[in-house]
């Protein structure tokens, strides 16, 4: 089973920030969720729509500036641009999983995606791309066939798992409050791979590996993969 690294290792460092990140890796995780938003034509990573409550700011994060943002921190440390994220990680042998957040994220996003490949060392297979817009990711699979996506879903469609057909999905993002045995047997049946958010609880880990997903999204990694080992 896949662990993720959920927003980074958020369970020992601030979300979605470079310090998240290097502890991600330092816990040796071979996966890695973070979130991006667009911020005047650039992609930062960062979770909420509004600054308030998980940063040092106020407002709407895709209707400020990046001089504002550059001003904030998230419990003391910066709130990073995607590029400086992609170039420290590009070197690790880990899967990133880019959540498209927000209204504004796909055009910036399809913009810099031939960057990330002709620039840096990442490989279509070493990018998952997911978001709860669907539209959005289909859009990317249709411009770059090549890149692995996966549709988000917080709740149960009447169609199961049909979205994997949709959009050529790799993989299939499901809420721990609302997965079912049929949704798992149906994406795995469309050839897509189940990963569900957010997992925290052994409890949790047993039922979810008796159903048979892939992976899970987790604020602690390390300790999570210690369950999953010791029951193997």
């Amino acid at each position: 089973m896949l662990v993720f690294a959920h927003r980074g290792a958020s369970g020992y460092a601030p979300e979605n920030t470079l310090a998240a990140i290097k502890k991600a890796v330092e816990l040796g995780v071979t996966a890695i969720e973070i979130d991006v938003h667009n911020v005047e034509g650039e992609l930062f990573v960062f979770h909420d729509r509004r600054l308030d409550g998980k940063s040092s700011g106020t407002g709407l994060i895709e209707e400020v500036s990046q001089t504002y943002l550059a001003s904030l921190t998230v419990d003391g440390e910066p709130i990073p641009k995607l590029w400086d994220l992609l170039v420290y990680l590009q070197d690790f042998d880990c899967l990133l999983n880019i959540e498209l957040k927000g209204m504004k994220s796909l055009q910036p996003f399809l913009n810099l995606y031939p960057q990330i490949l002709t620039q840096l060392n990442f490989t279509p297979e070493k990018l998952l791309i997911s978001s709860f817009n669907h539209h959005f990711i289909k859009a990317v699979k249709q411009q770059y066939p090549q890149t692995l996506v996966a549709p988000l879903l917080e709740g149960i469609p009447v169609d199961d798992a049909a979205i994997v057909s949709h959009v050529n999905a790799y993989s299939l993002h499901l809420s721990l409050s609302f997965i079912t045995a049929e949704l798992v047997v149906d994406a795995h049946r469309r050839g897509a791979k189940v990963y569900v958010y957010t997992v925290d609880n052994p409890q949790d880990i047993h039922y979810l590996m008796g159903l048979g997903v892939d992976g899970i999204f987790s604020n602690y990694p390390d300790l999570i993969q210690q369950i999953i080992d010791s029951d193997q």
